[in-house]
């Protein structure tokens, strides 16, 4: 059961126009049993799509990110699931900090959307 999940990015009140990347957030250690767990609510769309990925990294300031999930290119309202990630399947460079990034495959385009990660 998931008890609580960190928005990477909460744009659900003003529409985001450009590509960019989110705040990193400390979401804590990942030990032996864990799960990662990542979803993403569109909220609302235009034109175009919109591709998320999410990141982590052992440093607080953003350096080396990896990408840990990516979520399907979308053009419509929608929700995605992805499958969690275990302890088989994590890597070494699996981290504590952690970032959404966002692009946007034409300009002119507008989203409201919330990536999300849960560690278990």
């Amino acid at each position: 059961m998931i008890l609580r999940a960190i928005a990477l990015k909460d744009a659900r009140e003003t529409a985001l126009t450009s590509c960019g990347s989110g705040t990193i957030y400390d979401i804590g250690a990942v030990y032996t049993g864990v799960k990662a767990y990542a979803g993403l609510h569109i909220l609302s769309s235009s034109t175009g799509g919109l591709k998320v990925r999410l990141q982590n990294s052992s440093s607080s300031g953003g350096g080396g990110m990896t990408d840990v999930f990516a979520f399907t290119c979308s053009a419509q309202r929608t929700a995605q699931w992805l499958t969690p990630l275990t302890t088989g399947t994590l890597s070494s460079t699996f981290q504590r900090f952690w970032r959404s990034v966002h692009e946007m495959t034409t300009s002119g385009e507008s989203y409201k959307f919330v990536p999300f990660v849960r560690i278990q």
